[in-house]
């Protein structure tokens, strides 16, 4: 017997940035950041750390802040 982990939206989100940005697509946004530089990307529903770490990205939930 094996067990399925169930994805939530916001594991799904990280995964296709992980992907998209360490495929020749996103190859461009890479080149733009020095290793260890990191920037933020953020929708109406999801925050994102995007951090450059041997020439490849790692992608990061972040919470969301409350507006004011």
């Amino acid at each position: 017997m094996s067990v399925i982990k169930e994805s939530s939206s916001k594991d799904l989100v990280v995964d296709r940035f992980t992907h998209y940005l360490n495929s020749p697509l996103g190859r461009k946004v890479l080149d733009s950041l020095d290793d260890g530089e990191s920037f933020i990307l953020q929708t109406d529903s999801h925050a994102l750390r995007i951090t450059k770490k041997d020439g490849r990205a790692i992608v990061e939930r972040v919470p969301l802040e409350e507006s004011a």
